[in-house]
């Protein structure tokens, strides 16, 4: 994780352009405002840290308090995995398992973007925060009241009474979500992140904690919605201690029109993303059965889990810093390209591994029962080629404000999506749906996302295939070495060939970036960052 974090810029601390959150206990009209790097030490709020490290230090200690958070919460998750597969029933995952569906939709709507519009905006207001928080609470409510409206119906669609008040108790981790969102918001504009990756961090340890006390004492299915609920309380409870904000007093006004509109597209590209993301299981279990979408969701968990988790991190850093320079198109760019050239050195080759033996991966993961997992995650993982980059491109459109092409390039794509699905299931099953997917990803969405960036005029189409074609030619490179010379002519296989694949898809893409022009810069900053937090652990402290 810490490779993927940029030494972010270089320019003359002075001339650097900050923000500044002003003293909240204000009047209400006391703004954010946009402050220079020699007047960050003046005023009552928060800045950011000027002078040598500076920007790029405090991104360097940024990525990684979020990198370890996030590395922490996948331990936990793990770990909730094996433990409380050991106190609960099958029966007890299922039940859960039936609402989270309802509640992954109707949590889409909990703050309409909001709290990412207050990370964007180069200048806002006390007042105008207040009246996001107020309106993200009604929304918490509102979202609460409909899913305990929706619970008898979800208990008669799976003909089970105790779903009813199971959607009932779920309602409430929807509430906190959306009281966390001003808070978390706030602290992301401030850049600080060991506010967010304390609260993160703690929230999932005590989550697991009480769930594991809950199930030890005969609770049951009710042990994972406590999990969920003290995982939230305890994460709103510190994002809100760390970000010392108090709203005013309520008032009979909605959102200024801006931040509706840019709240309101970014809800919309996620709502049609998601429905694409969730057709190819619906079709799949309806056309092939329970045990070919129990294949393909092996695979998909398999191949994306790690990209999520990378993203996730990423996203929370990057956004805001971007947000910082969207006056000035230059920096933007080169903060952009420094980050994403990060990014697909450290994921695509190591993709590229997966994609040269995933047999002998599925093998090793799973066991020989699980065979038929093996040719979803081949088409699946070339899909996965081109993710990182393509996930990347929404830090572009959030950073200057502009959701709405980003809503019109997911609707489009979506669209593209969910054809891809009914072609490729026609003709190939769960096989088939992974095949198409990945074709619609290389001939139409990846094209279509390069093309609008194109035209937003701060990064060009050319730099996102500059970055990602030559990497693309080093992993077919991979995959040819890897099998026809280690697998087929050496005849290795199992975990001698991973890491054999993992070794020379490596090599071929540094070999290939540091022949690419402004290649030999990228790796020259991935050796920087890393002799940074090697030779000076103690820049990243404070």
């Amino acid at each position: 994780m810490l490779a993927l974090i940029p030494a972010i810029d270089r320019l003359d601390p002075g001339k650097r352009t900050l923000m500044k959150i002003g003293n909240t206990n204000e009047t209400p009209a006391a703004t954010i405002t946009v402050i220079s790097g020699e007047q960050a030490g003046e005023g009552t709020g928060p800045a950011l840290p000027t002078g040598p490290p500076g920007f790029a230090a405090h991104a360097v200690r940024g990525g990684v308090l979020v990198g370890s958070a996030q590395l922490i919460r996948i331990a936990v998750q793990m770990a909730s995995v094996v433990v409380l597969s050991r106190l609960l029933a099958p029966t007890d995952f299922g039940l859960v398992a039936a609402v989270t569906p309802v509640i992954g939709f109707v949590s889409m709507f909990q703050d309409l973007g909001y709290g990412q519009a207050i990370v964007q905006r180069t200048e806002i207001s006390q007042e105008q925060i207040s009246s996001v928080f107020w309106t993200t609470a009604a929304l918490g409510v509102l979202c609460a009241v409909i899913t305990i409206l929706a619970s008898p119906a979800v208990a008669w669609f799976y003909h089970d009474r105790r779903i009813l008040l199971i959607t009932i108790a779920a309602s409430v981790p929807l509430l906190l979500g959306s009281l966390m969102s001003v808070p978390s918001g706030l602290l992301n504009r401030r850049l600080n992140f060991r506010g967010l990756a304390v609260s993160d961090t703690l929230g999932a340890v005590s989550g697991l904690a009480c769930a594991t006390l809950a199930a030890y004492l005969g609770a049951r299915y009710w042990s994972l919605i406590i999990n969920s609920a003290v995982s939230s309380l305890v994460i709103v409870a510190g994002y809100w201690m760390f970000a010392a904000w108090k709203p005013n007093k309520p008032r009979a006004r909605f959102v200024e029109r801006e931040i509706g509109e840019f709240g309101a597209n970014l809800t919309g590209f996620s709502f049609v993303n998601y429905f694409a993301r969730n057709l190819d299981n619906i079709l799949i279990g309806r056309k092939e059965g329970s045990v070919e979408l129990g294949y393909y969701d092996r695979a998909y968990k398999l191949l994306y889990f790690p990209i999520q988790n990378i993203n996730g991190p990423l996203y929370r850093v990057m956004t805001p810093m971007l947000s910082r320079v969207q006056d000035d198109p230059q920096r933007f760019r080169a903060m952009f390209l420094r980050g994403t050239g990060q990014l697909t050195l450290f994921t695509v080759p190591a993709m590229a591994a997966l994609v040269a033996a995933p047999h002998d991966f599925v093998l090793l993961v799973f066991g020989a029962r699980w065979a038929p997992v093996a040719p979803i995650f081949f088409y699946l993982g070339i899909n996965g080629l081109l993710q990182p980059l393509s996930n990347a491109t929404e830090w572009i459109f959030i950073a200057l404000g502009r959701t709405a092409p980003m809503f019109r390039v997911g609707l489009a794509t979506s669209t593209i999506t969910v054809i891809s699905f009914f072609i490729g299931l026609h003709f190939g099953g769960a096989v088939g749906l992974a095949a198409a997917y990945a074709v619609s990803e290389f001939a139409f969405k990846a094209p279509i996302q390069y093309a609008v960036v194109h035209r937003m005029g701060t990064v060009s189409a050319w730099d996102l295939c500059w970055q990602q074609i030559p990497l693309l030619v080093a992993a077919a490179f991979s995959v040819v070495t890897v099998r026809l010379v280690f697998q087929r002519t050496l005849h290795m296989h199992g975990l001698a060939l991973l890491v054999v694949g993992l070794v020379i898809s490596y090599a071929w893409a540094i070999t290939i970036t540091a022949i690419r022009p402004g290649g030999r810069a990228v790796l020259q900053e991935s050796k920087d960052i890393i002799g940074r937090l090697l030779k000076r652990p103690s820049s990243l402290r404070g």
